[in-house]
């Protein structure tokens, strides 16, 4: 699936401490179990060379981000988010288009990642771009809130 910029001077780059407070608020706002600042912080100051920490800025405005993984031919999505005043504009699909031109530049194969049972919206999302279900993980997200694992194939192109 391709997607244009929804917002006018939208760009995709890589998250910086500076940007913690922002993420961190959204990360809030958007999870039951959001994930750390100490997570954030560390991963932040001591990079790995597999894991990637994304912003979508608008106007100086962090407006969504993603976080994926890609370790030899696997990728996974581990953490999208938009904050709810920028929903339906079409930043999700922004960021994870985004997400996936970079896991096929490094001849990712495969795109993993979990949405809880009960997240239609994202999971429509990600019908979208051609992920299906392939399993189910028990209590993923908490007792009784189980989620959906998600694959798909990423297309390789051969120049």
């Amino acid at each position: 699936m391709r997607t244009q910029n929804p917002l006018p001077n939208l760009t995709f780059e890589p998250m910086g401490s500076c940007d913690l407070q922002e993420v961190l608020k959204i990360e809030n706002e958007c999870f039951e179990n959001p994930w750390s600042e100490t997570y954030y912080t560390l991963s932040l100051k001591r990079p790995r060379s597999y894991e990637h920490f994304y912003v979508a800025r608008h106007e100086n405005t962090i407006v969504g981000y993603i976080v994926f993984s890609i370790l030899h031919e696997e990728a996974h999505i581990l953490n999208l988010a938009v904050p709810i005043v920028y929903r339906r504009q079409g930043i999700a699909k922004y960021l994870l288009t985004s997400a996936l031109k970079m896991i096929q530049a490094q001849d990712g194969h495969e795109v993993f990642l979990e949405v809880a049972v009960s997240n239609l919206p994202a999971q429509y999302l990600y019908r979208q771009f051609g992920f299906r279900i392939c399993g189910i993980r028990k209590n993923y997200y908490g007792r009784y809130k189980d989620a959906y694992v998600f694959r798909k194939g990423v297309e390789i192109h051969v120049v």
